[in-house]
């Protein structure tokens, strides 16, 4: 049963991200976007199959799956990536280019999205793994603040630039991002260097960078956030969302050439 309820979900989703590839949806067709002044929202997976759900992906993380190799520190990629989107946007801030200004933004949702996605299903599940103290909250409030960023980079992905609503969209989405990094890196990631040896998080790190590349490109705030199930939404919508990119990247280049000739 539940199998059936999980591929009558995964139909929608096809169908609505489908819909969206060469079109921009109308309003009363998105899903309800969090606002950044009301409560982030509420994730509890201290349930028997939630929790095993979620745990999946930190056993398989923790061994390097799927090249089963190791890599760089988990924590310094981390790290590494948060300074990263910090930099986009202080570019994007300075930017006086339009265009210039646009592939930024694209550029930022991408490396917030990817960055995220493999978070949720191969990091997080190890501060519930260790029976350490406040590992189970941290584990749900880290997911909860990832909800609220997808959907408020998922109400940021439906303008551009150009529209009225963009700076409100982005600084929305950029100081949830901001608030979401200072107790990752004073809380979150201390406590999984504490209890998971250097040989771990480089095995860790590894797979973080091989899912990092393979995962959606775009804000999908329905999809699942942990699970087997998850990684198999983010393969089937990846192809999708880089159809998309790739549709959206060259007519917003004709219509930039037309407006200088």
């Amino acid at each position: 049963m539940m199998l059936a309820r999980r591929v009558n979900y995964l139909r929608p989703i096809a169908t609505r991200v489908g819909a969206r590839c060469f079109s921009s949806a109308s309003a009363n067709q998105q899903p309800k976007v969090q606002q950044k002044d009301q409560p982030k929202p509420d994730i509890d997976t201290s349930g028997a199959v939630s929790d095993i759900n979620s745990k999946i992906g930190g056993i398989l993380g923790l061994q390097g799956a799927p090249l089963f190799v190791k890599g760089d520190n988990v924590i310094d990629i981390i790290k590494n990536d948060h300074r990263t989107v910090e930099e986009l946007y202080e570019k994007y801030k300075s930017a006086k280019d339009t265009a210039k200004k646009q592939e930024l933004a694209w550029t930022i949702t991408k490396e917030l999205v990817q960055h995220s996605e493999v978070e949720q299903i191969i990091v997080y599940p190890l501060l519930k793994m260790r029976d350490t103290p406040d590992g189970q909250h941290l584990h749900d409030r880290s997911l909860s603040e990832h909800q609220e960023i997808r959907e408020l980079l998922y109400a940021l992905d439906q303008t551009k630039v150009t529209d009225p609503s963009h700076p409100a969209k982005l600084k929305a989405a950029i100081e949830a991002v901001i608030e979401h990094v200072k107790e990752e890196e004073s809380e979150v990631l201390p406590l999984i260097e504490k209890e998971y040896t250097l040989e771990e998080r480089q095995y860790l790190g590894a797979a973080f960078q091989f899912h990092k590349y393979g995962t959606v490109t775009r804000p999908h705030p329905s999809a699942p956030l942990q699970g087997p199930f998850a990684a198999m939404v983010g393969m089937a919508t990846k192809p999708i969302d880089l159809a998309r990119d790739l549709y959206r990247s060259t007519t917003e280049k004709v219509k930039e050439d037309d407006s200088k000739k």
